[in-house]
Parts: C-alpha cells; sequence; structure tokens
C-alpha cells in the first residue's frame, strides 16, 4: 500500500514548534511538505530538536518581501493540498497568503492557521508565544517551584504541542471532508484553544468549590508553607525518593491499585485502622504529614532496582523514575517498539530522537533526513507554474453543506477514564457518531467525583456527544451484541486494561482481521511487548518518565505541574 498521506503536496510556512510539528506528521507518513524558509534559515535550525522537526522535509529559501519570491511562495500554495501558517492575525492576508485570496485560485485549498488567542478578540493582537499566553490565562498559578509567593514557569510547552494536535484534526477532518464535497476549507486554532484541553481536572475543582461552597473550599494540591498533599489524589499519584537518590512517581489511582500499594508497603493495616484509614483526607495537616512520612519512609528503604524487581512481581503496582536529559530516548519500551529513530545527519552526525507518534501497520510512517537550508530550491522553482486560473476539479456540495466534517462516520468506543474517551470525544466533536460501550457498573470516570451529582463533571467533559450502550463483555451475547455495533462501524477505539481487549478479540488487530475496512485503534501506556507490557500509565507517571517535571523542577525538588498532559496527548 502507498504511505497513508502520498500524493498530498503541503506547504511549510511555519517558523513555530506547533507549526512544524503539524507538518512533521505529514511529512513522516508520505506527504510532499515544501518548507518554505525565510533568508538565513527557520530560527528552528538553531534548536537541539532542528532534525526532528525538520525530517523528512524539502526546503526553500524565499524572502516573502520580494516580489518574486512572493510569487514563487504563492504558486506553490496554488498548487498544494495544505497550507500551514502561524503568523499574528493578519500578517498571511497582507503577504497575499490568506485564506480568502490562495482559495480564489485554489478552491480545494485546505488553510490550516496557529495564533496565541485567535483571530479576533481583545488578545488577538498579542504575541502567540508560549509564556505570555500561559500567563495571560493563569496557566502558571498553580505551580510552584520557589520559597517566594506567585507562580513558576514551565519549560513545557504543553499549550503548543496541544495546538499542533488541535490543528492535526482539523486539517484531516477538512481533507477527508473535502473528498465529498470537493472543496477545501479554513481551518485554525490557538495556543489558547489548545490550553484548554489540559483544563478538565483544575476547572472541576473550580466549578465544585463555586457551586457548594459550602462544603467545600478550592485549595492547592499542596500546601504552600510545609509542602504537605491536601489531599487523597495526591497520595494515589505519590512522588518518592528512592535508597539510590532516584525520584519516583507512582500512579495507584482506582481503589484495587490504592489496596495494592499500601500492601506492597507493608500498610494494608492503615486501611482499616480507626485512626488512620481517613489520614490522607484529615483535615488535620499534622496527621496528613505523618501518614505521608510513613509511606515516604518505605519508598526510600529500596533502590529503583529492587523497587523496580517488586514492580515485575506485583503488576498493579508501578511507578517511573523522573529521566533528565535524553533518559527518555532509551526507554526500555521505546527502544523496544522501535518508537526512537536513528538518522545520520551531514551536518550533525548521528542523531537520536523520538520516532513517528502512531504505528500504522499497513501505511506505517517512514522517517526522512533533515534538509539542509535550500536543499530543494532549484527543483522547487523548476516545479511551480504562475498563479492563475483556479486550479483542481472543485466539483461537489458547497463546502459540506454546512455539515461537521466527520458526519457520517461512526465510531464504537470500549474506553475507559481519560485517554480513549477524550480521542473518541474529539471525532464527536467533528461531527461523528460515537458509540461508547459500557460494563454493567459504568465507566469508572462516572463517579470520579460522585460528589457533584449523579454524573461526575470529569466524565461528562471527556465523554460529551456520545451515545451509550451497556453490555456485560464477559457474556457471549453481550459480546454478539458488540460485534454486530462493531461490523457496522468505521471505527474501534479502545484502550481497556492491559490484555483485556486481546482477551476479548476486540483489539484492534483481531477486529480488523474480522471487518477489514475497519480502522482499529488501540491506546495503551507503554504498547505491547517489551518490558513494560501489562504496566498501567497515568498522566503524571509519563510526565516523570519523558522528562518534563525534571526540566521545570530542580534537581532535589522535580516538579509535579499537575497538568494531566499524558493523558490529554494520547488520547489526543
Amino acid at each position: 500500500m502507498a504511505a497513508a498521506l502520498e500524493g498530498l503536496r503541503v506547504v511549510d510556512l511555519t517558523s513555530t514548534q506547533p507549526g512544524a510539528e503539524v507538518t512533521q506528521l505529514f511529512a513522516d507518513f508520505g506527504a510532499d511538505v515544501v518548507l518554505v524558509e525565510p533568508p538565513g534559515g527557520t530560527p528552528l535550525r538553531t534548536q537541539a530538536a532542528a532534525p526532528n522537526w525538520l525530517r523528512g522535509k524539502r526546503s526553500i529559501e524565499l524572502d516573502l518581501h520580494d516580489a518574486g519570491d512572493l510569487a514563487v511562495a504563492k504558486a506553490l500554495c496554488a498548487e498544494a493540498d495544505v497550507v500551514v501558517e502561524t503568523w499574528r492575525p493578519g500578517v498571511a492576508d497582507r503577504l497575499g497568503l490568506g485564506y480568502d485570496e490562495l482559495s480564489a485560485t485554489n478552491p480545494r485549498l485546505v488553510h490550516g492557521s496557529i495564533t496565541g488567542f485567535g483571530r479576533t478578540g481583545p488578545y488577538a493582537r498579542l504575541p502567540g508565544y508560549e509564556g505570555i499566553v500561559m500567563a495571560k490565562i493563569g496557566g502558571y498559578g498553580q505551580l510552584h517551584l520557589t520559597d517566594r509567593s506567585g507562580p513558576s514557569f514551565s519549560a513545557t510547552p504543553a499549550a503548543s504541542f496541544n495546538a499542533s494536535q488541535v490543528l492535526l484534526h482539523g486539517l484531516l477532518a477538512a481533507l477527508y471532508e473535502r473528498e465529498t464535497s470537493g472543496l477545501g476549507q479554513r481551518v485554525e486554532t490557538s495556543l489558547l484553544a489548545g490550553q484548554t484541553t489540559h483544563d478538565c481536572w483544575n476547572w472541576l475543582i473550580r466549578m465544585v468549590a463555586a457551586r457548594y461552597s459550602g462544603a467545600f473550599t478550592a485549595v492547592p494540591r499542596v500546601d504552600e508553607a510545609r509542602r504537605v498533599p491536601n489531599g487523597w489524589l495526591s497520595f494515589r499519584l505519590l512522588v518518592g525518593l528512592s535508597k539510590d537518590g532516584r525520584w519516583m512517581q507512582f500512579s495507584q489511582t482506582s481503589e484495587r491499585l490504592w489496596t495494592a500499594f499500601m500492601r506492597v508497603l507493608g500498610l494494608e493495616w492503615m486501611l482499616t485502622d480507626p485512626e488512620w484509614k481517613d489520614a490522607h483526607s484529615s483535615e488535620d495537616i499534622d496527621v496528613r504529614e505523618a501518614y505521608w512520612e510513613r509511606m515516604l519512609a518505605v519508598i526510600r528503604s529500596k533502590t529503583i532496582a529492587e523497587w523496580y524487581e517488586v514492580f515485575d512481581s506485583e503488576p498493579d503496582v508501578f511507578a517511573e523514575m523522573f529521566r533528565t536529559g535524553t533518559e527518555l530516548l532509551h526507554h526500555p519500551q521505546l527502544e523496544f517498539d522501535g518508537s526512537v529513530a536513528q538518522l545520520d545527519v551531514p551536518a550533525s552526525g548521528k542523531v537520536t530522537e523520538p520516532g513517528p507518534l502512531v504505528k500504522m501497520n499497513a501505511t506505517p510512517a517512514t522517517v526522512g533526513l533533515p534538509p539542509d537550508l535550500d536543499q530543494h530550491g532549484a527543483e522547487i522553482r523548476r516545479g511551480v507554474t504562475s498563479v492563475g486560473a483556479p486550479t483542481g476539479d472543485a466539483t461537489g456540495g458547497g463546502a459540506g453543506a454546512g455539515r461537521p466534517p466527520l458526519d457520517g462516520v461512526t465510531v464504537v468506543e470500549l474506553g475507559t477514564f481519560y485517554a480513549g474517551p477524550f480521542g473518541s470525544t474529539i471525532l464527536a466533536d467533528l461531527g461523528a457518531r460515537v458509540i461508547k460501550i459500557e460494563p454493567p457498573a459504568g465507566d469508572f470516570a462516572r463517579y470520579y467525583d460522585d460528589s457533584v451529582g449523579d454524573v461526575s463533571a470529569y466524565f461528562a467533559w471527556c465523554n460529551r456527544g456520545k451515545e451509550s450502550v451497556v453490555l456485560d463483555l464477559k457474556e457471549a451475547a453481550d459480546r454478539d451484541v458488540a460485534e454486530q455495533i462493531i461490523a457496522r462501524a468505521d471505527v474501534l477505539v479502545q484502550n481497556l486494561a492491559p490484555g483485556a481487549a486481546e482477551r476479548l478479540g476486540l483489539d484492534a488487530v483481531a477486529a480488523v482481521a474480522r471487518h477489514p475496512r475497519l480502522v482499529g485503534v488501540d491506546i495503551s501506556g507503554y504498547g505491547t511487548g517489551g518490558s513494560r507490557d501489562g504496566s498501567r500509565a497515568y498522566d503524571l507517571l509519563v510526565q516523570s518518565e519523558a522528562g518534563s517535571c525534571a526540566v521545570t523542577g530542580t534537581a532535589d525538588a522535580p516538579a509535579k505541574p499537575g497538568i494531566p498532559m499524558a493523558d490529554v496527548g494520547t488520547g489526543m
């Protein structure tokens, strides 16, 4: 089979990280990505990640303030399927590279843009930089790394990465819709919109405290004066120091995992002891601190190697160490499943970098080399025609006739908690029909914050726009019903506990074998096989092993931003 995106021409007019990450995926999966660089090259070339961000693209150096070079850029866009820009609002239009002008000559064009705050509104003209956006919306307010009061800067570009993925959803959905209407369209998002996908938990806390002010008070996750956890969740997501000085992030969110964790610590008796069973939620900070210190002391009694031996024998208990620098690229699971790319870059030597974000069994990605500046300039100039009459066949209805881009697509979700459900919610937002199959007790997330009513606000946020069907997949009759639903679907998304989908025959490989037209999506913490096969993952656990906590914090106190970035990122 051809590469998944082979035959598409993408013109990349960006010089920013989110723009580069958008077009990187197109390049990895076979599209012809033409990177238009300013005189002297894109500023991204000065960054260590340049071989990763620029890989597989063709480079042409153009001065867009020069009439001749601008004409070349316009001619490229006139023949493109996708154009991506990340300038401030109005810049593309002033250059004649905005959607309105380009679509007049290329009605099939899908034009994508990322701004800081959107094209209109009171903040539209502010510089669209990560730090400015996060500061304006209070995104750093929960992060305290020093003794002084006030927020701390996070070095993890959460809003930027999510904006790149949000724009990808829109671009790919618009290309899918174009197959019906024959017309392209404008697709836009912002760093602000990208950051909102992180905020469901913090929004929930504020909402509950405001709605039930007599019962709840919103407080920081950790007491700002004594650095002691303020609630049960911080104990279940315990951060501790091993005997040999490595910070570790545990992840024991469900009741079963929490019980297993306390048993491994030798503290299971505390779960029923009248004095200690509710200590993690005590209003007395001295009680919480004593509870916390008991747990930390056990963590400190073993080396990191000894703890991994425990994890091998206790699959319901797991932690990851806080990795720093390039340690992530040598993670045993990434090395096992080929998620690390090795490139021999002429200008840099051997480069180790993250591989493609997703794996496709029939149309796998191919990681190409990054181009030299203007390496393909001559051949690109020879290949473009002058801007003139409209290009392409703009047949079909009128720009989707107002229907959402994924109208007519049916998605079946076997999802729990966050990553799987949030992923299919994005598809529902884009117009797909999503049928959520739940066990008789319901998705665990339904009851995650049952203090606010019958349905968790957390659950509602990441499951909006779906239909729900209750089936007990352990029963043959209910599995048959599920099979009939899947047989009529276009997409199956599952993120069940490791091994569960395989035992039911509902993993992507098995489902696609029975239904060859089905797109089967498996979402997991670590993938299949390897040393982490069967291990459960949670957002802060993956943040710690990915290095985002270490780069934000300090050597003696790694930060816990408290943003569910890994679950969000996986869902996206």
